[in-house]
């Protein structure tokens, strides 16, 4: 993971260990809207192994923003997906007439 780092630990040890140009990015950035800001979680791969770098926004995360970012990576560890919206979802199956087929 990739984020930010405080000024004081720029001479920690592993800091850029994650350097940019050792990063292949292998498809396009989901992009996660917080409160705080949009993250970024773009799959990558160093060294021959997949990772996900997550570039977070400068503002403190709240406990809503960690619990959606970590549903967001779940979500993209998982593979292709879709995210909806439940509740426009659910609008949609009630307005929808029921044929006996299966449900968008």
């Amino acid at each position: 993971m990739t984020c930010p780092a405080p000024p004081d630990d720029a001479d920690a040890p592993g800091a850029g260990a994650l350097d940019a140009d050792a990063l292949d990015v292998v498809a396009p950035a989901t992009v996660v809207d917080l409160a705080a800001g949009a993250a970024h979680i773009t799959p990558v791969v160093v060294d021959g192994e997949a990772r996900y770098a997550v570039d977070l926004p400068d503002q403190p995360l709240d406990e809503d923003d960690v619990t959606s970012l970590a549903v967001a990576l779940q979500v993209a560890q998982a593979g292709p997906a879709v995210l909806v919206d439940v509740e426009e979802y659910g609008e949609l199956a009630q307005d929808t007439p029921d044929t006996g087929g299966p449900r968008p």
